[in-house]
């Protein structure tokens, strides 16, 4: 089961309009209450007597009590889906549910007489919503802070008593998804991803390439993108921001973007701590040329990821996802758009929950980083055996 809360914002009459309406595509069948705050609450979808302006009265009643007090954004609306596979539960099953996420929440507590008021509407076979009114019994807000979360664990609770099929959770780790409006505007100007996903590949790269900070923001702007840093009053680096030149809102000024919009591995201090732990000087004088030494580095790379401690094993991963966002910049015109897409394919396992021990792979990132500095070898097999190197050490970070 999946829980998804949304925002609607202040309407309560707007969400009840779309979940006792037909749908986008007429998709709702047979509309209903299943249960409510109070289990006596005017059902439209059954009751002939019922309308929607009764319930959207009764569900906003202390909300219109505590006037001022009142979140502005009071609506709480949360759906529920079962798995395409998993059976069809009954409306007293479903009202169970229902019932389990608002306690987990902090929107309805088991017991509590001041909890939020709500209703649960079923139109399709699999999946329910919730709507509630943010505000209690006692006039004060509802506490429901990390909803999404505490009801996502609950959940997987329910998916084991009720047999149901154990959806595998993340582990908050991905890169935020383009929202609509930027997949919109990224259709409307012509260009394959959005103004985030570009960034996020910048950014990447850049990473992958620099060496200190400073190395970092220059190469962000040297790939055509701009950068604003901002700073404590101690002048040390407290954040940064990135825009596409040329990526505008409707005011004219340049569409901005923080690190950890991006993805939580680029935020300023994941990506400062990195870049602390890369000693780029030369262990000896006499080091092989970088693309020997990159060659070894890789060649090695999956037997360190299968056999070291799993912080380790997590830095090894990254200095991975490292070597195959730099590759792009140095293979042969004629692979880079693969080897692009293998980078962005890859770059989700080099996040994780795990403390990368990146003190460990100093060597191996050196040995990534100095490639940019020769020429690629014009010699096709020693890019062969490093394509074939990578490939076996992303089956091992997969296992």
């Amino acid at each position: 089961m999946i829980a998804n809360i949304v925002k609607p914002g202040h309407k309560t009459r707007g969400v009840l309009n779309y979940l006792y309406g037909p749908g986008r595509a007429n998709e709702h069948t047979d509309p209903h209450l299943i249960d409510s705050w109070d289990g006596f609450a005017p059902d439209p979808g059954r009751d002939s007597e019922a309308t929607l302006a009764q319930l959207t009265t009764a569900l906003d009643l202390r909300v219109k009590q505590a006037r001022d007090k009142a979140p502005k954004e009071h609506v709480w609306h949360c759906s529920v889906r079962a798995a395409p596979e998993d059976r069809a539960l009954s409306d007293e099953e479903w009202a169970t549910v229902a019932r389990r996420v608002l306690n987990a929440t902090g929107i309805a507590p088991d017991g509590d007489p001041d909890a939020c008021r709500w209703v649960a509407v079923r139109h399709a076979e699999d999946h329910i919503h919730v709507v509630a009114t943010k505000v209690r019994g006692d006039l004060r807000p509802a506490r429901n802070w990390n909803d999404f979360l505490r009801a996502d664990k609950e959940l997987v609770a329910v998916e084991k008593e009720y047999g149901l099929r154990q959806v595998p959770r993340g582990d908050r780790t991905a890169a935020k998804r383009p929202t609509r409006a930027e997949q919109e505007k990224a259709r409307r100007t012509g260009t394959a991803r959005t103004s985030r996903e570009r960034l996020r590949t910048i950014v990447r790269t850049a990473v992958s390439a620099a060496t200190t900070t400073e190395e970092l923001f220059r190469v962000i702007e040297g790939a055509g993108a701009l950068v604003d840093v901002q700073y404590f009053p101690s002048g040390d680096v407290r954040g940064y921001k990135v825009a596409l030149a040329g990526d505008t809102n409707a005011e004219g000024e340049p569409v901005w973007f923080s690190g950890s919009t991006l993805a939580p591995d680029l935020s300023y201090p994941k990506i400062a701590e990195r870049l602390a732990a890369t000693d780029v000087t030369p262990s000896c004088q006499t080091e092989a040329p970088a693309w020997c030494r990159f060659t070894v580095a890789v060649d090695g790379m999956p037997d360190r990821i299968a056999h070291s401690e799993d912080e380790t094993g997590q830095a090894h991963i990254a200095v991975l996802a490292e070597a195959l966002d730099v590759l792009p910049l140095v293979a042969p015109a004629d692979l880079r758009a693969q080897l692009l897409l293998a980078a962005t394919v890859f770059e989700r396992a080099s996040r994780s929950r795990l403390r990368a021990e990146h003190q460990q792979v100093q060597a191996t990132c050196r040995a990534v980083k100095a490639i940019l500095a020769e020429s690629a070898p014009k010699d096709g097999a020693l890019l062969a055996v490093v394509l074939d190197a990578l490939f076996l050490a992303v089956v091992a970070a997969q296992h």
